[in-house]
């Protein structure tokens, strides 16, 4: 009889393990975004980029646009998250290399990931490499300037949806 139990118990603890999904914690201040529409742009293209959990705007729709970069052979994946708002936060990746300004700061993501970080202005953008992809995350605000309505996003937090890539 408790061999009929513990074949039981142990059916019961497979039917579970098998049925569980990695649950994401998201951080307070950040955002779920729909993932379905990102694994759907991914089968477009044919590399398997890390992508992040959670992003750091309140997502209400996903334009995703795989190409293939001017003048080469190198395949390209760009998907924009826009706010209600329309701010607007880009994750690209691709198979070649994105420009890096002379005047872009050295960041460290983790012992492995060094990134590349500009705030222009009209853009924040970080750049990365891993596993021979590159990849760059951009926020723009839609609005310009000191107008604080819109929502703004930090360095800090560009890289903590980097760290989300990967983890």
């Amino acid at each position: 009889m408790k061999k009929q139990h513990w074949l039981v118990l142990l059916f019961f603890s497979f039917l579970c393990l098998s049925g569980c999904k990695e649950e994401v914690i998201v951080p307070e201040g950040y955002y779920q975004y729909e993932k379905t529409k990102v694994e759907e742009a991914i089968e477009h293209v044919s590399f398997t980029p890390d992508v992040p959990q959670y992003v750091p705007i309140p997502v209400e729709f996903i334009i995703s646009d795989p190409f293939t970069i001017a003048g080469t052979d190198y395949e390209a994946l760009d998907i924009s998250f826009y706010s209600r708002g329309n701010d607007l936060l880009t994750f690209q990746v691709t198979e070649g290399q994105f420009d890096i300004s002379d005047d872009a700061e050295d960041v460290e993501i983790d012992a492995s990931i060094k990134a590349y970080y500009i705030d222009n202005g009209f853009a924040k953008i970080l750049t990365w490499t891993k596993n021979g992809l590159s990849y760059k995350l951009e926020f723009r605000s839609s609005v310009i300037g000191d107008d604080q309505s819109s929502r703004q996003v930090s360095k800090e937090e560009l890289i903590k949806v980097v760290e989300s890539t990967h983890s």
